[in-house]
């Protein structure tokens, strides 16, 4: 399986995930706020830049949430 397949299968169950919260009553700002301060903290990606690129794709999985 090449990692492009696992990416994108991790992509679809996330999305599943968040829409599932968000149709109990989660609000999708609050999940993608919380997700962003994890990625710009201590435990994000690499440097600044990586943590700027996963905050970016980031913003494009909220763009896809009901």
């Amino acid at each position: 399986m090449s990692n492009q397949a696992q990416i994108d299968a991790l992509e679809h169950l996330l999305i599943a995930v968040l829409n599932s919260s968000i149709s109990t009553g989660v609000s999708k700002d609050f999940l993608i706020q919380n997700a962003q301060g994890s990625l710009l903290g201590s435990d994000g990606p690499g440097g600044p830049q990586q943590k700027s690129e996963a905050v970016n794709y980031l913003n494009y999985i909220a763009t896809r949430l009901r």
